[in-house]
């Protein structure tokens, strides 16, 4: 058995991490943060949501029983502390 060490250690996440924060320049981040709705953490936050909406669509609005999640606006179960889709977590 290995040690339980962070995801990003040993996987290339770290150096993914770079080569998407170098592709986003401050000037894009700053003008699509005031675009878009959600709040973004960091520029790899910004990209990775493109992809999505790219890919998957528009983040699904909350459902009767949920709540909007206040980092992306999608549905998190009430009293939930995680967004599955933004990976947000409440206090």
């Amino acid at each position: 058995w290995q040690k339980k060490r962070p995801l990003e250690e040993g996987s290339g996440m770290t150096k993914l991490r770079e080569i998407i924060t170098e592709k986003v320049s401050d000037e894009e981040f700053a003008e699509k943060t005031k675009f878009y709705f959600p709040r973004f953490m960091n520029k790899e936050h910004l990209y990775y949501y493109e992809v999505y909406l790219d890919v998957v669509g528009e983040i699904p609005g909350p459902k009767v029983d949920e709540v909007p999640c206040p980092f992306c606006g999608a549905g998190i179960r009430k009293g939930g502390k995680h967004c599955k889709i933004c990976g947000g977590v409440m206090e």
